[in-house]
């Protein structure tokens, strides 16, 4: 539990700790309780408490992989590499998910499916440190940002989603006010600009570089070639692991360009009809 004696420095840092004590609540009642555990994970940085947030970061992948989500654990994991490589905590988790790495997405390009892989609840894992730093960067206040994990926690158990679980996504849907300030902030944050994805004409071979169900978890699509380049639509900037898988998956220099919702979900919609027409 968090030091009662502390005094934040600030009321953004109040309300991180006020988000703390009930986080760690829940995890009282459900101690597997994945969201919290990301929440936590987060919250526990942002005040500099790096001991406490490892000790998250650990618990969040072993619960993981207690459920199967092997692709989920690794998107986690790259976050303690960033520690103290000494730590034996920390050697002993990665080398556990280093022993399991080679079924990550690699398994989609092979198979260009992955069934099942919808009904596994999503990994959030990034889509709440988008909702933090939003929070922090005064984008959002304390009761909304709580709202948006409650929708994120709630959509990422849904089975058959044919749409990304995003913070964009929750914004969207809820007529966020502020919106477009927050997609200005995710753009100038990561430098990645503002893309109207239906104004490219759509390349189902360029698109279909990456299986459409990485498309929807991970929240991405490569909408154009240039070279030997790839420009890639996103809904979270943020996510420091998408980078790297996707040029994993496709071995080639991705750009990533930040896409608004209506517009990334119409184009999924396009994609999906034409893997089903090329299937034909």
């Amino acid at each position: 539990m968090p030091n009662s004696t502390h005094k934040p420095a600030s009321d953004a840092e109040a309300e991180i700790w006020n988000a703390i004590v009930s986080f760690e609540k829940i995890l009282e009642a459900i101690p597997g309780d994945r969201v919290s555990l990301e929440t936590l994970a987060d919250a526990y940085e942002k005040v500099g408490d790096h001991s406490r947030a490892k000790e998250y970061i650990i618990r969040l992948v072993n619960a993981l992989l207690e459920e199967g989500d092997e692709d989920g654990a690794r998107d986690v994991v790259h976050r303690l590499r960033e520690m103290d490589q000494n730590d034996e905590d920390i050697k002993a988790i990665i080398n556990r998910i280093e022993t399991i790495k080679p079924k990550k997405v690699m398994a989609l390009v092979l198979d260009g499916t992955d069934e099942g892989a919808l009904k596994k609840p999503f990994n959030i894992a990034a889509e709440i440190s988008f909702a933090w730093n939003l929070l922090q960067a005064g984008k959002l206040k304390q009761e909304e940002y709580a709202s948006v994990v409650h929708d994120l926690s709630e959509n990422s158990t849904k089975a058959n989603l044919e749409v990304p679980v995003s913070v964009l996504h929750v914004l969207h849907d809820r007529t966020f006010a502020g919106m477009n300030d927050v997609m200005v902030h995710a753009a100038l944050s990561n430098g990645t600009p503002i893309i109207s994805l239906s104004s490219f004409e759509l390349q189902i071979k360029v698109c279909s570089l990456i299986p459409l169900d990485f498309m929807v978890r991970r929240g991405c699509i490569i909408f154009e070639q240039m070279g030997n380049d790839l420009l890639v639509g996103v809904l979270n900037p943020f996510d420091p692991q998408l980078p790297e898988d996707l040029e994993e998956i496709t071995g080639k220099v991705c750009h990533r360009f930040l896409s608004n919702p209506p517009e990334f979900d119409g184009t999924l919609t396009k994609i999906r009809k034409a893997l089903a027409d090329a299937a034909k």
